[in-house]
């Protein structure tokens, strides 16, 4: 039985399409259904309907999706040993958030590629996490890097790395930055800078900062681009909150300052997402072991 039949087949069934399976495996489409024939013509058994232009997975077909899936991971196994995972091929697809593709991103993707310089890697863009989610759902990406709190999300398994925190920061020109205490009144006093990623004030898991930045910060600038709020903080045309690892090199030059609000408790978690029913590619396991070396370690 032909390991590469096996791989079509799965992938028919993820994208439930047999030219959308050609598409990605980069195959003809009378490839995939030749080695589909193949498949049923060795067990003697019909794995998919073809019904009009759609196609449904049969009942053999449910059977075999469990075997197969387990005998590709079997067979990542065995060829990781001695080294042979050097020479993985194939593309992965990720999304990431704005602020992760320009300052988090590109060190781990040039580690990837060290690693596995066969691997193509397309990395798109999400406005937020739900965002994300919607492309994993939708079979665009493979996984996910996003910055989130760490509660379960249906449908999607979490892989937390590193836990950051939300800060507000202002140029130092700015007069807060002379105060060695600052409350949420005196920020809502100010040009207060968000930006699309703070979706986060409706669905926080920490009620009590939910509901007091709901109530007091009324935005001057919602900048959907985390990055062009960073750059209209350090002018000085307001105080922005964004997460600590977007700021913290403008903070080390001295282009911004970090308020120090007590009242401001915003821990969120940089995380990896796949779909709970996507399939592990070998791709995908050789970043996900990347990424928890780097952050977990």
């Amino acid at each position: 039985m032909e390991l590469r039949n096996l791989v079509t087949f799965l992938k028919i069934v993820e994208t439930g399409s047999f030219s959308k399976a050609a598409e990605q495996l980069r195959y003809s489409q009378s490839t995939v259904t030749v080695q589909i024939q193949q498949l049923e013509e060795e067990l003697n058994v019909q794995l998919f309907d073809r019904i009009g232009k759609k196609v449904y997975i049969t009942e053999k077909g449910r059977e075999l999706e469990i075997h197969a899936q387990k005998m590709i991971e079997l067979s990542q196994k065995i060829a990781a040993i001695g080294g042979e995972e050097q020479e993985l091929q194939g593309t992965l697809r990720i999304a990431a958030l704005d602020s992760l593709i320009t300052y988090t991103l590109p060190a781990a993707l040039r580690e990837f590629h060290v690693r596995y310089p066969k691997v193509d890697i397309i990395v798109k863009t999400a406005d937020n996490v739900f965002d994300a989610e919607r492309q994993l759902s939708q079979n665009e990406v493979d996984l996910a890097i996003i910055t989130h709190d760490k509660r379960s999300t249906k449908h999607f398994v979490k892989t937390l790395l590193k836990e950051t925190h939300f800060f507000f920061a202002a140029s130092p020109a700015h007069p807060l930055t002379k105060k060695d205490t600052i409350t949420l009144s005196e920020v809502a006093e100010n040009d207060v800078i968000i930006t699309n990623q703070q979706f986060y004030f409706s669905d926080m898991s920490n009620e009590d900062t939910k509901k007091t930045l709901d109530y007091i910060i009324k935005p001057r600038f919602d900048i959907w681009n985390p990055i062009g709020a960073l750059e209209l903080a350090k002018q000085d045309c307001g105080i922005a909150l964004l997460p600590h690892y977007l700021i913290q090199n403008a903070v080390e030059k001295g282009e911004l300052c970090i308020l120090n609000v007590p009242e401001l408790h915003f821990p969120v978690w940089l995380q990896l997402l796949h779909h709970e029913q996507k399939a592990i590619t070998p791709q995908m396991s050789a970043f996900y072991r990347l990424m928890k070396e780097i952050y977990q370690n």
